[in-house]
């Protein structure tokens, strides 16, 4: 049996897709699965056993044929890419008459290509209160398994490296803070006001020491939470080096991001805040606590808010401290 995967980014829905392998390989016991991804999509999937050979976007002309094909992206181009491969099946999303569609599914059902519509699909999101994960065994029959990811040893010593650099001991327990989302989901941050009221509250009541996590969209606002809090940023990272810091962390408090998808893969306890995405769609594995505001309007998939507060302005820095208490 051979299986194709087409998964291209966001580079945290690669890695949380990696959940599908285990599955597949419990369904086929003689299977191979190669995997399509882009380039940062191929840095979640390396050293992964369950995976033949990764193909990247650029170079799909070297795919070949396929027993099943599993499409998980609903950009045109590459359901059409998925509908020119040699496969017996394809499971998915796909192109026909020129346009994506998609086999029953659930999860495509609530996506951008939905045969009821965008709004239709919005309301379906909204109401949803199955993981991501059960749809994918809804929709591949198979098994519901955890993240795949592995964290070298190299990986894991640059992970200590930096954290012994910023003058944290090697015994200490590290709250990792990852409040921002970049500039894609700005409504998904924790303000800065909020971060440094959190950060402070650890420190002062938990004597627990913090490190400011994030790339190079929130170096700015990740400057000013360092300043104000006397707690270390970790500095920009590759995508491999910033899990092993995430490794080396305790407990993350994190957004719906990258951060939390890695948090998940190397097993850290984690407090992970949502307004605009979806809560229920995230499989934590019991790794961690889902804060939320009491608000109707969560779940909107906006990227920007006219409403005053919005959902991040009700997030309480409360409800987040004493859900970072509870592990610690």
């Amino acid at each position: 049996m051979k299986i194709l995967i087409v998964k291209l980014g966001a580079i945290g829905d690669v890695l949380r897709t990696t959940s599908v392998l285990e599955g597949l390989h419990c369904k086929y016991p003689s299977v191979t699965i190669d995997w399509l991804t882009s380039p940062s999509g191929r840095e979640m999937l390396l050293h992964n056993s369950f995976i033949n050979q990764i193909f990247l976007w650029d170079n799909r002309s070297e795919v070949e044929a396929y027993d099943l094909v599993i499409g998980l992206e609903d950009d045109l181009a590459v359901c059409e890419f998925v509908s020119g491969v040699r496969a017996q099946k394809i499971i998915g999303a796909y192109a026909k008459d020129g346009k994506p569609t998609y086999t029953p599914s659930a999860w495509f059902d609530m996506s951008m290509i939905s045969k009821y519509g965008i709004q239709k699909a919005n309301q379906l999101k909204k109401i949803n209160q199955n993981t991501f994960q059960q749809h994918m065994a809804d929709l591949l029959v198979i098994s519901i398994g955890g993240y795949v990811y592995v964290v070298t040893p190299e990986e894991k010593e640059y992970g200590d490296k930096i954290v012994r650099g910023l003058g944290i001991g090697s015994r200490e327990k590290i709250v990792g803070i990852n409040t921002g989302a970049g500039k894609r989901w700005p409504l998904k941050s924790l303000s800065i006001e909020k971060t440094i009221e959190l950060v402070k509250k650890i420190k002062d009541k938990l004597g627990t020491a913090s490190i400011i996590l994030g790339g190079e969209d929130e170096k700015e606002r990740n400057l000013i939470i360092a300043k104000e809090t006397g707690m270390p940023m970790s500095g920009a990272h590759s995508l491999r080096q910033f899990a092993g810091i995430i490794n080396r962390c305790s407990t993350i408090v994190t957004s719906d991001s990258l951060a939390m998808h890695l948090a998940i893969a190397t097993k850290r306890r984690m407090v992970t805040f949502f307004g605009p995405t979806s809560a229920a769609e995230i499989e934590l594995y019991g790794l961690g606590v889902k804060v939320s505001p009491k608000m109707d309007c969560l779940v909107c998939y906006k990227k920007a808010c006219e409403l005053k507060p919005n959902c991040m302005d009700e997030l309480a820095v409360n409800d987040l401290f004493s859900a970072v208490r509870v592990g610690a």
